[in-house]
């Protein structure tokens, strides 16, 4: 059974950031930045680069100073959103999707995405051998993995399943609301295991946290998860002696995964608002100044990470921040390390070597670092 209208999309895609959101090379730890107009969008306001750790750390663990609610000219429906909220409203309904996301739901995946790599793994190899030899790892396996298996998580019908988007298009984040509050309606009908069936029947949400809870997963749920993937995937075909460490056992896969993320962080900022007047790190940062954090940068940071651009599989420790910190740390961190490394191991099974056939495209915005092709030799 689908709940999508006919044409509709699952997962639509927020729009693009403009240019000026995308952080140049910064002078010193905290600078001014400002956002030259171009031929179609006007001036903007400028906003603070945040490039050092530790002072990444401070703005996003500080949301009384430095605020996630979304400036007035941005969508309504982004302000109404879990991550464009503070506390305590941000954590009474953080707290909700948590109890649903259970250690124990989470594991219970472990079983079907072992098989759905396996499965997606041996299809594109079969077809690489029969032509050219090459497949892609991005789009013919860990696209079409971390999507499915957010639509086993959230209980997407089977028939809504084959509408996944590419990584372009017309997609609306209203068109993800109507969808999730037909989901809903759907699985309310239709009890499942699965965790919109919880959020369902959970009678201390309103209508309308629990369509806006059911969107931020179908939304934040995918890209960050799909870009992590093949964005590690794509860093160890650049280091084939890392690769073959993994395989040889002499380099252990959970430590790596956590060094495949900072290098490769699945966004590339966090933005927030200066609530207040305050001082960072020398600068005079004023109420309603937009604060932009570089996870890339902070997370090569000298004074943090010893040879910061160096691929270290057994770093320890890794603070890195791509899967955020404070009260915005990524609600399904525990379910994005299940995937990766189930997804890695599997892919170490069926590929002796890592073989680069091409050049590695990448994808997204100033926001998002994902990889749009990852062609590799089949063996």
């Amino acid at each position: 059974m689908s709940v999508l209208r006919a044409g509709a999309t699952v997962w639509p895609m927020i729009p693009s950031p403009p240019p000026q959101h995308r952080l140049p090379h910064a002078p010193a730890p905290v600078s001014w930045q400002d956002e030259p107009g171009t031929a179609d969008r006007p001036p903007g306001p400028g906003f603070w680069a945040v490039t050092r750790h530790a002072d990444a750390l401070r703005v996003l663990e500080d949301p009384v100073t430095y605020s996630s609610l979304p400036g007035p000219g941005e969508l309504p429906l982004v302000r109404r959103l879990l991550s464009g909220q503070d506390p305590p409203q941000h954590t009474r309904l953080r707290d909700h999707a948590a109890r649903a996301l259970t250690p124990g739901r989470v594991g219970r995946f472990t079983a079907t995405a072992r098989e759905r790599a396996r499965t997606l793994l041996t299809r594109a190899l079969d077809a690489a051998r029969a032509t050219d030899g090459v497949l892609d790892l991005a789009t013919a396996v860990s696209d079409p993995y971390t999507a499915l298996n957010l639509a086993d998580l959230l209980g997407v019908p089977h028939a809504d399943r084959r509408r996944l988007p590419g990584r372009t298009g017309p997609h609306t984040l209203d068109d993800t609301t109507g969808y999730a509050r037909r989901l809903v309606v759907h699985r309310r009908r239709y009890p499942d295991d699965d965790l919109t069936t919880v959020l369902a029947h959970n009678a201390r949400l309103t209508s309308d946290e629990l369509d806006m809870l059911v969107a931020l997963l179908l939304t934040t749920g995918l890209a960050p998860m799909r870009d992590a993937a093949a964005g590690g995937l794509a860093v160890l075909a650049r280091h084939p002696e890392a690769y073959r460490g993994l395989r040889e056992g002499t380099a252990e896969l959970d430590p790596a995964i956590e060094e495949l993320l900072r290098l490769h962080p699945p966004l590339r900022t966090l933005s927030r608002t200066a609530a207040t007047d305050t001082d960072l790190s020398g600068r005079r940062v004023r109420r309603g100044d937009r604060v932009v954090v570089s996870l890339v940068a902070a997370n090569r940071d000298a004074e943090v990470f010893a040879a910061p651009d160096r691929l270290d599989l057994a770093r320890s420790p890794n603070p890195h921040l791509s899967l955020g910190a404070g009260p915005h740390l990524c609600l399904g961190a525990d379910f994005a390390r299940l995937q990766l490394r189930v997804l890695h191991e599997e892919v170490l099974c069926a590929l002796p070597v890592l073989r680069l056939a091409g050049p590695v495209l990448p994808s997204g915005s100033g926001v998002t670092n994902g990889v749009a092709s990852l062609p590799v030799r089949a063996g």
